[in-house]
């Protein structure tokens, strides 16, 4: 069986979250939890409200901040559009960093042309991949107009790792009434999320990324965020609270507490073994290829991502030559769909192209044990060498 080292393109549904899962579609809810006027209707709402109410309580929320989406991307399409159409008629700009997942990157420069609102993309430090404060303070303060500006800057990143200042960024949007959107996805993951500390005025995370269901998200607006009051981008439902449209994935939503419930409990242990294999992965590569390098030295704060590239050898064919033995990824398993050469974010930070077209990902989680780590590391040796 091939090792699995792309845990930041998903993880596996654990057993936990299936057994619960699997009880709830032998129970009798399976009706529309919209269709409160039979009993059905309101058997599957409250298994929805249960699980929001499961949900709220491990991020330090009410209820009725959370809500759900048919995944993350959706979840930030949802919020970066929703915070455009609201002050369409006033003007508004976004300050979207240059790293950020595509589904917040380029949902922000999608709306470049829009005639009503300005985006500005932030640089990250070449060296660490972390968002430049002071470029980010200098823009919050050239607001003449005092335009409503949207700060989006994700927790940890995806496909290196870097775990941004995010208490820092939070306190700069409060002090010049920027609202910040945090895309947490990969933060919930190795951090615990209390949205009401955290100062964001919205949350995203997915829980495909702790051995949860896929074709979910979740999102948050606290009840301070004037944010609650964004415009619907879509329409055709009140579903919701009228932020998202259409008949909710009851069956994922339980998954989802299931899973919030599991992750909360072993996070600490997740993360000592994602530190673990991280340390014998880069220490079998340093030692058996040369032209090994890291494209951003390790994180402690941010384990389990290695991003790296070998020198004169070409990403796509080494993991090809791979591919029946060792699952890993070039970045974001969104922007391989594309089959983009150069991904935007080893670019970002300032790679050349024959560097950036080249880096590899591999993310780490429950599936790869440390000895996998040490073995996959010697497989990409070897079929470097050749």
């Amino acid at each position: 069986m091939a090792i699995y080292i792309d845990h930041c393109g998903t993880t596996p549904l654990a057993r936990e979250v299936r057994d619960a899962m699997v009880a709830f579609m032998d129970s009798a809810s399976f009706a529309n939890p919209a269709a409160h006027h039979h009993a059905a209707g309101r058997a599957a709402f409250e298994s929805v409200e249960t699980a929001r109410a499961s949900i709220a309580g491990h991020l330090n929320a009410k209820p009725e901040w959370v809500h759900f989406a048919g995944g993350a991307s959706e979840a930030n399409n949802i919020i970066i559009h929703g915070f455009a159409k609201r002050f369409r008629h006033h003007g508004c700009r976004i300050l979207v960093g240059a790293t950020e997942h595509k589904s917040v990157l380029d949902s922000a420069l999608d709306l470049q042309d829009s005639g009503f609102c300005t985006v500005e993309t932030l640089p990250v430090h070449k060296a660490d991949g972390l968002i430049n404060l002071e470029v980010l303070e200098a823009r919050l303060t050239d607001n003449p107009d005092k335009k409503p500006t949207l700060v989006a800057v994700m927790w940890c990143n995806n496909e290196v790792p870097a775990r941004n200042p995010i208490e820092q960024i939070s306190n700069l949007c409060a002090k010049y009434g920027a609202f910040w959107h945090c895309d947490a996805v990969q933060g919930l993951v190795r951090e615990k999320v209390d949205v009401q500390a955290l100062g964001a005025s919205s949350v995203v995370f997915a829980p495909h990324k702790i051995y949860g269901p896929k074709g979910i998200g979740v999102f948050v607006i606290p009840e301070k965020s004037p944010m609650l009051r964004l415009e619907a981008p879509f329409q055709g439902g009140e579903q919701e609270r009228r932020l998202r449209p259409g008949t909710l994935n009851t069956l994922a939503i339980v998954g989802t507490a299931s899973a919030m419930d599991l992750h909360e409990r072993r996070r600490s242990q997740l993360i000592d073994h994602l530190r673990a294999c991280d340390d014998a992965f880069i220490t079998t590569m340093s030692a058996q290829i040369p032209g090994f390098n890291l494209t951003i030295p390790r994180s402690l704060k941010c384990p389990g991502i290695v991003n790296f590239y070998i020198q004169n050898v070409d990403a796509q064919s080494l993991l090809l030559a791979l591919s029946d033995t060792v699952c890993a990824n070039r970045g974001a398993s969104c922007s391989g769909a594309g089959g983009e050469k150069v991904r935007h974010v080893p670019a970002a930070l300032g790679l050349p192209v024959e560097i950036a077209a080249n880096v590899i990902r591999v993310s780490f989680g429950f599936v790869s044990s440390i000895e996998d780590a040490t073995i996959a590391a010697q497989l990409f040796a070897a079929a470097a060498k050749r």
